[in-house]
């Protein structure tokens, strides 16, 4: 199957949609099994595991923001769900 995501870093605890995932549907492209927990918009990130609320979101191995609260491992990562570091 072909990958459906692109991870970076090695460091990177998300993944960007290279096209819409639609809820239910595998993460390809990560190394492991995982499928979408919602609809994953074009060039969106999906958490490729668990962040726990107020830790780091990290995108091609830079802190894009803090988790406002647990994001579990498919979840659609985005401004409802990551906010700004102090």
């Amino acid at each position: 199957m072909k990958p459906n995501v692109i991870v970076i870093g090695p460091t990177d605890n998300v993944a960007v949609a290279l096209n819409e995932i639609k809820a239910g549907e595998p993460i390809v492209g990560i190394g492991r099994e995982l499928r979408a927990n919602t609809f994953i918009p074009p060039s969106h990130k999906v958490a490729i595991v668990e962040i726990p609320e107020n830790s780091r979101v990290i995108k091609y191995g830079e802190s894009i923001g803090l988790a406002k609260q647990r994001i579990k491992p498919g979840d659609w990562v985005h401004t409802h769900n990551i906010k700004g570091e102090d």
